[in-house]
Formats: C-alpha cells, structure tokens, sequence
C-alpha cells in the first residue's frame, strides 16, 4: 500500500492543485483538482498494482476465500476514498474562511471511477488498466465541459457543483463487486 501512502502525501503536501480542461473555449474551463487527481490516479494504478498471484486455485476457491478476495477487492476499491477526508482537512485548515461544499459530494466520481479501473483490470487486464482509467476520467471531464446540460454533468460532481447520485454510485459498486466475485477477483491474463 505504498501507493496509498504517496497518494497521501502528494494530497497534503499540494492541497490546492488544480488544472482546467476546456474543449469548447465559449464555456467555462471544467477544473480538477487535487482530490479527483490523486485519487483517479490511485483508481487506475492500485487494481493493477495489486493484482496477487494467480496459480489456479483461485478458480476452485470455497466459500470462505471467495469472500476473502471480495473483501479484498472492496478495501482496493474503497482506497481511492482515502484522499478525500485528508484533502479536506487540509484545505479547510489553510483556508478557514471559505465555506468548503460538503466533502461527500465528491464520492460518486471517484467512486465510479475506481470501479472503471478495477471492471477494467478484471476484463482487460492490468496494464490496459492503469492507462485506460485516466483517459476514460479525462473524457469524462472534457464532456463534461462540452456538455454542461448532460447527464454527466447533473449526475456527478464537476468543478463547480460537488454533488453525487448515489443510486448510481451505489449500483456502479455493487456490480463491479459481483463481477469481481463471478470472476473470482482473476484479472484477464490469469483467467482461462
């Protein structure tokens, strides 16, 4: 988990990072910040990063180590999270008279996106997991900007409006852990 550990660490040493996506220049540039950075990077690297070794018996798993490999697939979806309460508390430190949105609204999109990353090492594998889940967020953020009246946009936070759904939040978790116990939590390459 020393990945967890540097996400941590970059998201108190640079609280206030920030870059703006803009693909249509008559809106508004889309921001994002340190919290969805830090942890979308996290989602994209920690599925790859921690995928166990595989020797086949993972295929022929009881009861009790498939709930074993849940479990740990849920920690590593639920990891990303981390960054988020850290942020906060750093930010409102450093700047105590600004009024912050509620912190919960950013937990859909990072949420959803840890389930891309781990859905992804699942069906393609970990390489094709670590880059396809920042290219999906950055897509994801420039329709955003380019579609202000979207759903992506009214369903999920953006740089302006913290905000989640959490029906969908809920139900993008909950299937990407049934796919993961029907998958037996074996990434692509290991799966016969």
């Amino acid at each position: 988990m020393a990945a967890l550990v540097v996400a941590l660490v970059i998201t108190v040493v640079f609280p206030e990072l920030s870059l703006s996506a803009s693909a249509v220049f008559d809106l508004p540039p889309r921001g994002v910040g340190t919290p969805e950075l830090v942890a979308i990077a996290l989602a994209s690297v920690l599925p790859a990063i921690t995928t166990p070794r595989f020797d086949g018996r993972e295929l022929t798993a009881h009861l009790s180590a498939r709930l074993g490999h849940l479990a740990y697939s849920t920690v590593i979806l639920a990891a990303p999270l981390a960054v988020l309460p850290a942020w906060y508390v750093v930010i409102t430190a450093r700047h105590p008279d600004i009024q912050f949105p509620p912190l919960h609204g950013l937990v859909g999109n990072v949420t959803v996106f840890s389930c891309v990353g781990a859905v992804l090492c699942l069906a393609l594998g970990p390489l094709v997991s670590a880059a396809a889940t920042p290219a999906l967020f950055a897509l994801f953020v420039v329709t955003q900007q380019a579609l202000p009246e979207s759903l992506l946009t009214s369903q999920f936070a953006n740089g302006r409006s913290w905000h989640t759904n959490y029906w969908m939040t809920t139900a993008t978790a909950l299937l990407t852990l049934a796919l993961s116990w029907r998958l037996r939590a074996v990434p692509w390459p290991h799966r016969p």
